[in-house]
Parts: structure tokens; C-alpha cells; sequence
């Protein structure tokens, strides 16, 4: 999609998703993105803010089955494929519009967090979640650096 993003438009093209290391990265830059965004990869990490439950999910075999959905915010999101994604949220034709939704969840997901019922909570995670390695934000960083620029200059 880069590709015929750049054909069409005059401003720098930022690639996104399904990016967690070095070869996503120059992947990007070769097909024409100026820049990339990564997300999972970064959630992941212990700096992150994310409820160490989370990061757990994101690094276990749960996060090999991931579902997209606008029942969490009311907007689409990806996240990780629990029994709340299976059945309640996949209803996307009964949710409310951002961020009514968002609020309307929101209980839900505290009740769930407090009673440690993880099945009924939604928990972004990008599909590229498998591949993950690094739970530091500098080794991520270092580990990307390193293998885009290794391939970009081969």
C-alpha cells in the first residue's frame, strides 16, 4: 500500500502496522515510507504504561489470535482475541459512537481488571505481537536501529 500511497500523494508517507523490528522498518523505507510508526512492539515494553497483565498477554501464545472490533472505543481497533472479543464485542453493529463507548466499556474492563477475570477484557495488541523479543525500550530501540540500518546499507 506505500507504494500507491506515494504514487498519489505530495507529503511524506508514515508506514504503519505490522512493524516490530529492524526488516519491518527497511521494508518500509524501500518500498518509499519516510518514516515509520510501531506500536505493539513499543506497548510491550516495561516502560510502557501498560497494566502488566497486558504485556503478559502480549507476550504469550493469546496474542497469536487477534480480533478487530469498534465495540471497545467505537472505533476499529486490534486486540487480543479473549471471550469478551469472541462474543460480546463482536457485535460491532450495537456499539456507540467514540467516546461514549469508550466510557460504557469502561466499567466493564475495571470490574473484569479488579476480579482478575482477563477473559473479559479487550487488550490492543497488533497482529505482528508473535514476533516480539524485547521487554526494555532500549534494547528495542537499539535491536531496530541496528538491523534497519544493516539492511538499508547492504
Amino acid at each position: 500500500m506505500i507504494q500507491l500511497i506515494k504514487d498519489k500523494v505530495k507529503i511524506p508517507v508514515v508506514a504503519a502496522g505490522g512493524i516490530a523490528n529492524g526488516r519491518g522498518i527497511a521494508g518500509a523505507f524501500t518500498l518509499g515510507a519516510e518514516a515509520v510508526q510501531i506500536g505493539t512492539a513499543f506497548l510491550a515494553t516495561d516502560e510502557s504504561g501498560a497494566l502488566p497483565v497486558h504485556k503478559e498477554f502480549l507476550f504469550s501464545d493469546s496474542a497469536k489470535s487477534t480480533t478487530l472490533s469498534r465495540a471497545y472505543t467505537g472505533r476499529l481497533g486490534r486486540g487480543i482475541t479473549t471471550e469478551i472479543t469472541r462474543n460480546v464485542l463482536a457485535a460491532t453493529n450495537k456499539t456507540l459512537p467514540f467516546p461514549l463507548q469508550t466510557i460504557f466499556m469502561g466499567e466493564l474492563r475495571k470490574a473484569a481488571l479488579e476480579q482478575q477475570k482477563n477473559d473479559l477484557v479487550f487488550f490492543w495488541c497488533g497482529q505482528i505481537a508473535p514476533i516480539l523479543k524485547h521487554k526494555k525500550a532500549s534494547t528495542l530501540m537499539k535491536s531496530l536501529i541496528e538491523e534497519a540500518s544493516e539492511l538499508l546499507n547492504k
